[in-house]
């Protein structure tokens, strides 16, 4: 999430500019936070699934020699 902290702030200062009540701007920087989240999760999560993949691939060859 800190490498998309600059992009979080410029959302923000958009949803500001937005002609909507307070409390749906608010709303909407929440779901925008959330959605940051997710995608963080799911970049951490794919992170791990190469890890793996490649001490799978390194476990098969050495057991395969």
């Amino acid at each position: 999430m800190i490498k998309n902290a600059k992009s979080c702030s410029g959302m923000d200062r958009r949803i500001d500019t937005i002609q909507v009540s307070k409390s749906d701007r608010q709303i909407a920087k929440e779901h925008m936070r959330d959605a940051d989240s997710v995608a963080d999760f799911i970049c951490r999560a794919a992170e791990k699934l190469r890890s793996a993949e490649g001490l799978l691939s390194r476990l098969f060859v050495h057991r395969t020699q």
